[in-house]
């Protein structure tokens, strides 16, 4: 039997690093490419042992929506001078492929996972707080199915965390992470060290 490359599989992904500006998703929208985007040093692909310093590679434009308002921010390129791989810079406000900002997401989480309301109903609330029409039902059910399908990771990371998620149900296990989240850690710290430990966002498609 032929096993395929790995490094073709990885070749055909975006690369992503997170990163911590420590300012709102507002100001980072103000200040634009006068953001302090920071150096980086080695490349993310696992087929490239390049550990030197990542090339600057210009901006390009994305969406994040938050609950109040909609950006169109900049996002900074580097790219590997090794392997010709381009790495995006991220603010840890936002999550990998989602438009939505992480806590707006999370919101939606809370809101249905341990308060229990109809997703109609979040979507709705989302949409007349942001004055959009983009949020529907479907985006709920959405990122509840990814939380429940990284399960498994998302209590590995726990463990090594000395955290224990005593639940059996995925119900019960997704009410206990959402509330020891809420109730522990900042979110956005938390994205950052998970998607250290794992190599990807704990809404990714695992």
């Amino acid at each position: 039997m032929v096993f395929p490359n790995p490094c073709v599989f990885f070749s055909q992904l975006k690369m992503v690093k997170l990163h911590h500006f420590h300012i709102t998703v507002q100001e980072y929208h103000r200040r634009g490419k006068e953001n302090l985007f920071p150096e980086l040093y080695g490349c993310p692909n696992p087929c490239c042992c390049y550990e030197g310093r990542l090339r600057r590679h210009g901006f390009f434009y994305r969406n994040a929506l938050t609950l109040t308002a909609s950006y169109v921010i900049v996002i900074q390129r580097y790219y590997c001078p090794a392997c010709k791989k381009t790495v995006s810079l991220l603010p840890s406000f936002l999550a990998p492929r989602f438009q939505y900002s992480l806590a707006c997401i999370f919101y939606v989480l809370y809101q249905r996972l341990v308060n229990h309301l109809p997703m109609a109903h979040i979507a709705l609330k989302v949409n007349m707080t942001s004055n959009r029409a983009e949020m529907a039902y479907q985006h709920v059910c959405f990122y509840c199915n990814r939380l429940l399908e990284n399960r498994p990771l998302i209590t590995g990371f726990w463990g090594s965390e000395g955290v224990v998620l005593a639940a059996s149900d995925p119900a019960s296990w997704a009410r206990a992470f959402i509330t020891t989240l809420s109730s522990s850690y900042h979110l956005e710290p938390f994205s950052l060290l998970y998607f250290a430990f794992q190599a990807r966002h704990f809404l990714s498609k695992s």
